[in-house]
């Protein structure tokens, strides 16, 4: 196994708070069309993701009620919801982007609760 050897770089570390069930985060590029990096959660976490080059991300973050790991759509004959889904966005910014610099370590506090209100 060899891990990237780029002095540009950067951490983005992402910590999840009031955590009450399970979720799946997952860390987007900036068309929001590749998951590069997925995490399932059951309680507060201090997730990182490493290795990332200079540009926009995005955190997506789905309830997953029925722990099996993957986003459910819903079933309109079942009457079952489909699974809330919620794009974080950081306070101050413009959208649900975080920009990341090289060779920097960006954090950020999520309130899932809150999140799902």
């Amino acid at each position: 196994v060899t891990l990237p050897n780029d002095e540009k770089a950067s951490l983005l570390s992402v910590d999840l708070q009031e955590v009450d069930c399970q979720i799946i985060v997952d860390l987007l590029d900036e068309k929001k069309s590749k998951v590069l990096r997925s995490y399932n959660v059951k309680s507060p976490s201090l997730l990182k993701f490493p290795y990332l080059t200079e540009g926009k991300y995005c955190i997506r973050i789905t309830e997953d009620r029925n722990g099996n790991g993957i986003i459910d759509i819903g079933n309109l004959f079942e009457k079952k919801q489909p699974e809330k889904v919620r794009l974080y966005s950081s306070e101050g910014s413009k959208g649900v982007f975080i920009d990341i610099p090289p060779s920097s370590e960006v954090e950020q506090v999520i309130n899932v609760k809150e999140m799902f209100k």
